[in-house]
């Protein structure tokens, strides 16, 4: 999966594997290359099959914890067997989250869903009206998992108009305000930045975003043209189950 380099940074990884490659052999290059890909794609897979069922259920129990209405986690739970399968067969960066789930807005509101999310002992909250989100992409109406789930770091710093555009490009889509949420609630991203959702709107121009309000998280909107270095627009693969 692509990720961003500035100019500085992309000299300092050519500098570096030039000088582990020049003493190998020119015929031997491509399938040095070839068969270091293959051990790390290998090694990628490998680790997500381990921890794919413990991570399905840390998920479940975090969100029991936190007061998610038994109905919904029932919901989840029955795609177990589903996410485990879908997981165990593709190979994800490291830094990515191989899945998340999600509690779609049907079932239970954002003012229901930012409680959830904690940074320490402070809990989330927002303002936004949610008759004024709508989502880029008809989503399930049901509580559903995502896959392959960017945090918005390779994004950041770029405007989320930009960043929307470049999501696209790699054949990735922008978060929804409530797969933001979800994000909040089962990863410690906000204490490395704050996350852009680029899949939804709030009005024309503006886009949900989740960060920090005097230490607590707090979803707000923010102008699709404006970027920030501690902002960054998360994305995950289109599949969703």
């Amino acid at each position: 999966m692509p990720v961003c380099y500035g100019k500085d940074q992309q000299e300092h990884v050519i500098a570096k594997l030039t000088a582990v490659l020049k003493e190998v052999p020119t015929d031997e290059l491509d399938g040095l290359i070839a068969s270091a890909r293959r051990r790390l794609a290998h090694k990628t897979k490998t680790a997500s099959i381990i921890d794919i069922r413990k991570l399905f259920d840390t998920q479940i129990r975090t969100l029991k914890d936190r007061g998610c209405p038994e109905p919904i986690l029932d919901t989840l739970s029955r795609h177990r067997d589903e996410v485990v399968s879908k997981a165990s067969e593709m190979k994800f960066a490291e830094g990515y989250v191989p899945f998340l789930p999600v509690i779609s807005r049907s079932y239970l509101t954002i003012y229901s869903q930012m409680p959830m999310v904690r940074k320490g002992d402070k809990v989330g909250y927002t303002y936004l009206k949610p008759s004024d989100i709508i989502d880029l992409a008809e989503m399930p109406a049901e509580p559903y998992y995502i896959f392959d789930v960017e945090d918005g770091q390779a994004m950041r710093g770029i405007p989320p108009r930009d960043a929307e555009k470049q999501i696209k490009e790699w054949a990735r889509r922008g978060l929804t305000e409530v797969e933001v949420i979800a994000l909040g609630i089962h990863t410690d991203v906000l204490f490395r930045h704050y996350v852009d959702g680029v899949g939804s709107r709030c009005v024309s121009d503006e886009v949900p975003s989740l960060w920090l309000s005097i230490g607590a998280p707090q979803l707000v909107s923010a102008h699709i043209e404006h970027g920030e270095g501690c902002w960054g627009a998360a994305s995950c693969s289109k599949f969703a189950l």
